[in-house]
């Protein structure tokens, strides 16, 4: 397997399983962002400014 061996994939597994969560979590919030900001509507007028 590439040149690992037992123990070192034994040692290595568990890191790679976190650094795969971390991209899994980080593409699962790009994506949510992605949609969140394409659900909400830019609005026209701000209503807490008052023309002076």
């Amino acid at each position: 397997m590439f040149g690992i061996d037992i123990e070192t994939f034994n040692t290595l597994w568990p890191s790679l399983l976190i650094v795969a969560l971390m991209i899994g979590a980080m593409g699962w919030g790009i994506a949510k962002v992605m949609k969140l900001m394409s659900e909400t509507r830019p609005q026209t007028t701000n209503p807490s400014r008052h023309a002076h």
